[in-house]
């Protein structure tokens, strides 16, 4: 037969110092066994009182399996711009998680945990089933946008992640010409050839995609010039100092020469002011987003503004 070997995490909880019920014993007990885990495989750790990084961490993940289950998500959509007209074209379409405090949780906040969980991909399913939906909307009413998401790592290494995605999309009735995928620089070069094999069979279905905040990965440009990539997306930390930092100017000039020398996109992140969107547009970098023209808004916010036909920079600012 097969050999399998098992390893545990163990959380301790001693009653009556830690709790005096079994469900305070329980709770204490997994708030230790989430350290445990964290420390690595094969390990305890006693609960401590004070231990308020892994309640909250608990607490988190019992929101989250709940949220999965009752699908307590909504999307927000930031504008993709043609730098040289200032015109909308397309989207990037950004999970998020209300807070039953108020405000919205970022993705950062809990798709690390997502992943950890094995939740990753009800939540990236229900993405792009929501894209789907929101897209037959806008084309009901005459707007075609071209809309990317991004996949975590966790989703480009589960299963046939290929198989998966591609059933999503056609299941929720997306163009895949108009859809783009992205993942970060970092998770493409963390195993090339397995980020290759699976970018190749992105492409064969149709789809569109983009290396997110490129320039902070360490790519090797050897793999990259093999990779099918249609936009290279320059990080933001570069972008907002290019009027202030000759390096990160010229990285910010370099990365543009090179997308173009490729045959991809070149995409500015994070515009945040006029100086830098001159800059960008004078270097011929296309395309770019950033809070400069619009944060990520709800789609009906977005609907509003492709019927102004575009945006309408004046004065340094915006004509809402």
């Amino acid at each position: 037969g097969t050999e399998l070997y098992a390893s545990v995490s163990i959380g301790i909880s001693l009653y009556p110092a830690d709790a005096a019920d079994a469900g305070g014993l329980l709770r204490n007990a997994d708030a230790a066994m989430f350290r445990a885990k964290r420390a690595g495989p094969r390990g305890y750790v006693v609960h401590q009182a004070d231990d308020s990084d892994a309640r909250s961490k608990l607490s988190l993940s019992t929101r989250l399996r709940k949220a999965v289950d009752q699908q307590s998500w909504t999307l927000h959509y930031q504008p993709l711009i043609e730098l040289g007209t200032a015109d909308m074209y397309g989207v990037e379409a950004l999970i998020r998680w209300p807070d039953p405090n108020g405000g919205m949780l970022a993705p950062g906040e809990f798709i690390p945990l997502a992943e950890e969980m094995g939740l990753i991909d009800a939540i990236g399913g229900w993405v792009v089933e929501e894209i789907g939906r929101q897209d037959a909307i806008w084309r009901a009413e005459g707007i075609e946008l071209e809309i990317g998401f991004n996949l975590s790592p966790r989703q480009l290494w589960q299963d046939d992640p290929v198989g998966r995605i591609a059933r999503q999309i056609r299941a929720a009735g997306i163009d895949p010409a108009r859809v783009t995928v992205e993942i970060t620089e970092s998770t493409a070069m963390n195993d090339p050839d397995h980020t290759l094999e699976v970018l190749h069979g992105f492409k064969d279905q149709g789809l569109r995609l983009a290396i997110d905040d490129f320039g902070t990965g360490y790519s090797s440009l050897s793999r990259l010039r093999y990779m099918p990539v249609d936009v290279l997306k320059i990080d933001r930390t570069f972008v907002r100092e290019v009027n202030s930092d000759p390096q990160s100017a010229s990285m910010v000039s370099a990365i543009i020469a090179l997308a173009n020398n490729l045959g991809m996109e070149p995409l500015a992140e994070g515009i945040e002011t006029q100086d830098e969107w001159r800059f960008l547009a004078d270097r011929g970098c296309p395309f770019g987003q950033g809070f400069f023209f619009s944060r990520p808004i709800p789609a009906e916010q977005i609907t509003a503004m492709h019927r102004r036909a575009g945006l309408h920079v004046i004065d340094g600012g915006l004509a809402i």
